[in-house]
């Protein structure tokens, strides 16, 4: 059975992200595929990578929590990431979370100053919602953010980026319209546990 991590960084438990959530999770149960969720905001640690902790992590040396989302990491075959767009990122405690447990020594290394991935055989998914109307976004920042993701997240540390799923003017829609986004989101689910 192929397993999913999931970081959601979404800090409203009722938010339509929290919809997204709760849609994936069941269609990727519903393919087989085994699911391990990370509720960012639940997690009760600092989001900061402090100078101590970064060098520190240059000797495989983390603390406890970390270790603990280290043992997640090596444990998936895929990670997904649901997340809300706010000033062109994820949310603070989200990019935080990342600094912190995508690791020197797990996800990734160095041989000399050249980087060297870890995450390789691994594959990653985002899911993310915007207010912007999907065509206004498209045609400013979208594809400059996504190859930000792809290039200097994921394939620095070795994941295989797998089709990003964005659903825009999540604010205003309707009922009408999320739900069709929910059907989206399982479609996607299946077309991912097909290609793990």
């Amino acid at each position: 059975m192929k397993r999913v991590l999931v970081w959601y960084m979404h800090p409203d438990p009722h938010s339509f992200n929290r919809a997204i959530l709760d849609t994936y999770v069941d269609a990727c149960k519903s393919h087989g595929l085994e699911v391990q969720v990370r509720m960012i905001k639940e997690l009760q640690y600092s989001p900061h990578l402090e100078r101590e902790e970064y060098e520190a992590s240059l000797d495989k040396q983390y603390p406890a929590e970390i270790k603990e989302e280290h043992h997640w990491l090596r444990w998936a075959d895929a990670v997904t990431l649901i997340f809300p767009l706010w000033w062109g990122s994820f949310p603070a405690a989200g990019k935080g979370f990342l600094d912190r447990v995508l690791s020197y020594g797990v996800a990734y290394e160095l041989n000399g100053e050249t980087p060297v991935p870890k995450m390789n055989g691994k594959k990653a998914a985002v899911i993310y919602t915007t207010g912007t109307p999907p065509d206004v976004f498209r045609q400013s920042s979208q594809q400059r953010i996504e190859d930000t993701w792809k290039h200097e997240i994921f394939s620095f540390c070795g994941f295989e980026s797998l089709p990003f799923l964005h659903f825009g003017d999540v604010v205003q829609t309707t009922d009408e319209k999320r739900r069709h986004m929910l059907q989206q989101v399982r479609d996607y689910a299946k077309e991912q546990a097909a290609k793990l």
